[in-house]
C-alpha cells in the first residue's frame, strides 16, 4: 500500500474518532458544531457522521415537532447527534492496593456492569485471578466489547504492559498484564499507571476538559501523578509514566524505602506518613479521611499545613518546567477541606518563577468514588477516539 494511502486511511479513522470524542464528551452535538470545531466542511462532516450512523456508533435524536411559524422565526434546529445504543462497549479494570474494580461501559461512560472485590493480595497469582474473574463477569454474554483498559499503581512499563515494582503493593512486582489478558479474551488490552489514567479521565470528561496542561496528583500511601501536556497524556519513550512521589525535596532528608533515594516527597506527605504523625500527637489512630475533617484541631492543622508546604515544594519545581494551567487532587485529596486547596494554590502561585502572569488553579477531580476504574476504561476508550479501534 502506498504511503499516501496509509495516511489517508489514518486521517479518516482519526477524524471519525474525533467526531465520536466530541459527541461522547458533549463538546459538540450537531453537524454544524462539529464542522466549526474541527475546521472541516459541512459536506466532509456529513460524510463522517453518515458512516458512523451506518455502523451504529451514532444515532440521531428525535426532533421536537416545530410549527411552521417557529421554524421561520428561529430557523431549523440542527439535528442532535448521540452515541448509539448499539455502539461498541469497553471493559475496564483497576488493580488497586487491597482491592480490584471492573466496569463495562460505552463511550459516554454509561455503566452497564460494575463489580468490586476487596482483598489483601497474597501475590501476583491471586491478583491476576481476581482480575480475570471480574473481566469474565463484565464480558459474559457480550459480543460488542472491542477493548479492555487496565490501570495499576506505578511504576509500570506501559509499552510492555507490565507492572514493575509498585510501593505498598504486597510485594507484587514484574508482572506481565496485557499479554495474558489479550490471549485469554482475544481483545486489545491497554495498560497505564492509575493516576495517569485518572488524568486522561479528567481531561476527556471532567475538570480538565478546558485545559491543555494539567497535573493530577493521587494522594495515597505513595503519591502518584498524571500529566497532560499540550492536550495529550505524557508518555516517555521508555514507557515509564511520571512519579512525583519520588521527586526529592531534601537531599539530606528521609531515606525512601521504595527507591532508596533521600528526601522523596512521599516520605513526607503520603497518607500513611500523615496517619502516623497524627497518631503520635493525639495518642490514637485516625484514618486519613477522618484527619481531613479535623482542621479545627491545632495539632492536626499544623501537621497538614506542613504537608502542604512539602507538597508545594515538589509542585513548584514541576510547575517551573511544565507550566501547568491546573492541578487536580484525587484519591485522598478529595477529602481535603477547601482551605487546603486555597493554601496550596496561593503557595504555588507565589513561589513559581515561570509564567507568573497566568494563575495556576488547584481543584479536586470531578470523578470521586469510581474515578479509578473509569480512568482504567478510558485507556481503551481513548484508542477509539484516536482512531485505533475503528474499523
Amino acid at each position: 500500500m502506498s504511503r499516501s494511502g496509509v495516511n489517508k486511511d489514518y486521517l479518516k479513522k482519526r477524524n471519525r474518532g474525533l467526531v465520536l470524542q466530541h459527541i461522547a464528551t458533549e463538546r459538540c452535538m450537531s453537524r454544524v458544531e462539529l464542522a466549526r470545531e474541527m475546521g472541516l466542511t459541512k459536506t466532509g462532516i456529513s460524510a463522517i457522521v453518515n458512516k458512523l450512523l451506518e455502523k451504529g456508533y451514532l444515532t440521531e435524536a428525535e426532533k421536537e415537532k416545530e410549527t411552521e411559524e417557529t421554524a421561520k422565526e428561529q430557523g431549523r434546529s440542527p439535528v442532535k447527534l448521540e452515541i448509539g445504543p448499539d455502539s461498541p462497549k469497553y471493559a475496564g479494570v483497576v488493580m488497586g492496593r487491597g482491592y480490584a474494580e471492573a466496569v463495562l461501559c460505552d463511550l459516554t461512560l454509561k455503566m452497564y456492569k460494575y463489580e468490586r472485590v476487596e482483598r489483601d493480595w497474597s501475590g501476583a497469582e491471586e491478583l491476576m485471578g481476581a482480575v480475570i474473574s471480574l473481566l469474565d463477569h463484565m464480558l459474559e454474554g457480550r459480543e460488542d466489547v472491542i477493548g479492555i483498559g487496565v490501570s495499576t499503581p506505578g511504576p509500570v512499563d506501559v509499552k510492555k504492559g507490565k507492572i514493575i515494582n509498585p510501593g505498598y503493593f504486597h510485594g507484587i512486582k514484574n508482572v506481565s498484564v496485557t499479554e495474558p489478558l489479550r490471549k485469554k479474551y482475544g481483545l486489545p488490552v491497554f495498560l497505564d499507571h492509575d493516576v495517569q489514567s485518572l488524568a486522561l479521565l479528567e481531561q476527556l470528561y471532567g475538570s480538565g476538559r478546558d485545559y491543555q496542561d494539567m497535573l493530577v496528583i493521587g494522594v495515597d500511601e505513595g503519591f502518584g501523578s498524571g500529566i497532560i501536556t499540550g492536550g495529550r497524556r505524557f508518555e516517555s519513550n521508555s514507557g515509564y509514566p511520571p512519579e512525583i512521589g519520588h521527586v526529592s525535596i531534601d537531599h539530606h532528608g528521609n531515606k525512601c524505602s521504595m527507591c532508596g533515594n533521600l528526601g522523596c516527597l512521599e516520605t513526607y506527605v503520603g497518607t500513611e506518613v500523615i496517619e502516623k504523625k497524627v497518631e503520635e500527637v493525639l495518642g490514637k489512630k485516625k484514618d486519613y479521611q477522618a484527619i481531613c475533617r479535623m482542621d479545627d484541631n491545632p495539632k492536626v492543622r499544623a501537621i497538614m499545613e506542613e504537608m502542604l508546604a512539602d507538597l508545594s515544594s515538589a509542585i513548584v519545581s514541576l510547575e517551573n518546567i511544565m507550566n501547568f494551567e491546573i492541578i487536580l487532587l484525587g484519591l485522598g485529596g478529595v477529602y481535603w477541606p477547601e482551605r487546603y486547596l486555597t493554601i496550596l494554590e496561593n503557595t504555588v502561585n507565589e513561589r513559581k518563577f515561570s509564567n507568573r502572569k497566568t494563575r495556576t488553579l488547584v481543584r479536586k477531580v470531578s470523578f470521586l468514588e469510581k474515578a479509578m476504574v473509569l480512568g482504567a476504561v478510558c485507556n481503551a476508550i481513548n484508542k477509539t477516539f484516536e482512531g485505533e479501534l475503528l474499523s
